[in-house]
């Protein structure tokens, strides 16, 4: 149960212990220490502060969402058992850090989440200053997403000033836009906001595909992006989830469009586990687009980074699939580029100097990383 006496418990899987090698390939030697880890889509959700919300009706539809995503992520269906701890229902930035920590990761794009629409619209599931609290306890791991929706509801010069002031005064990088309880991917109520992010070097995340809750798919369909990215030929786009199920949709604006990026977050873990479906998906992208367009992301809480950082380690291409569909092999720099090199590039990190060696055992890295010191010297000329 959790702290409210709520029934959400039923939907959390047995937890085992954290202490646990890292994510590997035996059949390669790799592991996650070999290559610089950035997972482009982390939500912090305090339970202390969730828990403001739960008596809207609207919250329930969060709880069918957690159930069907542990139905899809939590269970290898070839033999019905739990496939990966679950992080519980209290999703605070030390749970997260620690679970980072199991996985490899070296640091994280941490956002808010909003789901207001879930609560009619009074309030989301958390704050911009959650993440900002976790950047001034984390600074070296932690990496902002700014969250300024839901657009139809606010001032143009409120969200902009937002989006700024969070850029500005705590090294955010990234900002999300989380259409399903807004408006369309390609309204003109938001070209001020991507102005803004083509302007400074934002890096853009979208949600595409499939909406788990109260708003309508049509306003994520990846096929919107193509007037962004046609007015917007510098914004740096990033397509959430592959937009499933229109992967095939976004492929091609991938090709017509090279400031467009493609990230498997949430379903990296099922694709490991189905992996002729994920060599067909990740080898029709390298056929048509080519290498360097793939960004790593877990969904955290939503899916498990240990089994998204091992789904990349253990991906290839078999040769019977070569021949058959003409793909070209996997390679080492595949993977670099895949679990964090190509974030990297786009929003200016380094990730030689960025990159931590874990021990293992849920073992927490030794070390400072230059992003970090970063963080620090903006927040101090704030008074941060």
């Amino acid at each position: 149960m959790s702290t409210d006496g709520t029934a959400q418990a039923e939907f959390v899987p047995p937890s085992w212990d954290t202490k646990m090698p890292l994510p590997s390939n035996p059949e390669t030697g790799e592991d996650a220490n070999d290559y610089y880890t950035i997972d482009c889509e982390v939500h912090v959700m305090p339970e202390d502060y969730r828990r403001y919300i739960k008596y809207f009706e609207g919250t329930k539809t969060f709880e069918y969402a957690h159930k069907m995503c542990n139905q899809w992520q939590w269970i290898d269906h070839r033999n019905n058992r739990q496939s990966a701890m679950h992080p519980g229902m209290d999703w605070h930035i030390d749970k997260i850090i620690a679970d980072m920590d199991r996985s490899g990761v070296d640091q994280i794009a941490l956002m808010r989440e909003s789901f207001i629409d879930t609560a009619g619209d009074s309030a989301p599931f958390s704050t911009n200053q959650h993440v900002i609290d976790a950047i001034e306890k984390y600074p070296d791991r932690v990496i902002g997403v700014s969250n300024v929706g839901p657009f139809s509801k606010r001032k143009t010069k409120d969200f902009l000033w937002e989006m700024e002031y969070l850029h500005d005064n705590y090294n955010f990088k990234f900002t999300k836009f989380y259409q399903p309880e807004d408006c369309p991917i390609n309204d003109r109520r938001l070209w001020p906001a991507y102005e803004m992010c083509q302007d400074k070097g934002i890096v853009a995340f979208f949600h595409t595909g499939i909406t788990i809750r109260l708003g309508p798919t049509r306003y994520t369909l990846p096929i919107l992006l193509d007037e962004v990215a046609s007015d917007f030929p510098d914004l740096k786009i990033v397509a959430y989830h592959g937009g499933y199920p229109y992967w095939e949709d976004l492929i091609m604006l991938m090709w017509k469009h090279p400031n467009v990026y493609v990230s498997y977050s949430i379903l990296l873990p099922w694709l490991m586990r189905a992996p002729h479906r994920f060599a067909h998906m990740v080898g029709t992208t390298l056929q048509i687009v080519g290498p360097g367009r793939f960004v790593w992301g877990s969904d955290w809480p939503a899916s498990d980074p240990y089994q998204s950082v091992e789904a990349v380690l253990k991906l290839q291409i078999d040769e019977e699939l070569q021949e058959k569909w003409g793909y070209p092999a996997i390679t080492k720099q595949d993977k670099a580029d895949f679990l964090g090199g190509t974030l990297a590039r786009l929003a200016g990190i380094d990730p030689v100097k960025n990159h931590l060696k874990f021990p293992g055992m849920n073992g927490s890295p030794e070390g400072k990383t230059p992003e970090g010191d970063i963080t620090r010297a903006i927040m101090a000329k704030q008074g941060g």
